[in-house]
């Protein structure tokens, strides 16, 4: 378990004065690179023994978005076990007031780098230290729905600064590809409060299209988001975000 104080960086606020959702989710991964790298299970160090960490869910749910008077973010990492399966990592965060602001979840798989095929957590002897359960409950599994019918659609190019260090394009980028493909009036009004993601396929680089669809909802303007191949319906990922 890590907890650091992050810096609300002056680059990383939009012009309502709120933390970007993007800058949240790369505070998020810096935090799981600390905490991981004290046990050696960072990418880079797996990446070692002919394994790699590989993102299939995640979850953000956030009360209230840090703003640069907040000056600071405490937030708290761990990773546990999920079903032997995935690895499940928790993020939980406040303001310096101690005013809970929202928690995150991200489902990762292990993969062996040479035979391309995922990996139980049980049988990997370096994962000792992320095999002891630490909530009292683990949050319920991520579902996105379907894209029905596309309403709405943005075409995106792979650059080199999305990649990371497996080579594909980071999940940070997914997110904002999708958050940025809703109506204009969307995020001049509201902020993106629940998110989730499922993934499919990793990125190469190449172009890529992002789908949407609003659904009906009581809680917000709720879209669903399918991110495919530029020339085809291969379906990298799926994203749905509630905007309140």
């Amino acid at each position: 378990m890590t907890e650091v104080d992050n810096l609300v960086p002056f680059s990383g606020i939009d012009p309502r004065g709120r933390l970007k959702f993007s800058v949240l989710l790369e505070m998020f991964q810096e935090m799981a690179d600390i905490d991981a790298s004290k046990y050696g299970l960072s990418v880079r160090q797996t990446l070692e023994h002919n394994i790699t960490w590989v993102l299939r869910k995640y979850r953000i749910d956030i009360s209230r978005y840090p703003r640069k008077e907040d000056g600071t973010i405490k937030i708290k990492t761990y990773a546990e076990p999920f079903r032997n399966l995935f690895s499940l990592r928790t993020f939980k965060f406040w303001n310096p007031a101690g005013e809970y602001l929202g928690s995150a979840y991200a489902w990762w798989v292990l993969i062996d780098t040479v035979k391309l095929r995922p990996i139980r957590l049980d049988k990997c002897e370096l994962m000792s230290a992320f095999m002891t359960q630490v909530s009292e409950e683990l949050p319920s599994d991520v579902k996105v729905p379907e894209l029905a019918e596309a309403q709405l659609e943005e075409t995106w190019k792979v650059r080199w600064q999305d990649l990371d260090v497996n080579d594909h394009t980071n999940h940070a980028v997914y997110f904002s590809w999708a958050l940025d493909t809703v109506p204009d009036d969307v995020p001049e009004k509201m902020t993106p409060m629940f998110v989730e993601g499922e993934f499919l396929h990793p990125v190469p680089r190449t172009r890529v299209r992002c789908l949407t669809q609003e659904l009906p909802s009581d809680k917000g303007r709720c879209f669903v988001h399918s991110l495919r191949h530029i020339d085809d319906e291969t379906e990298y990922a799926k994203i749905s975000s509630v905007w309140r």
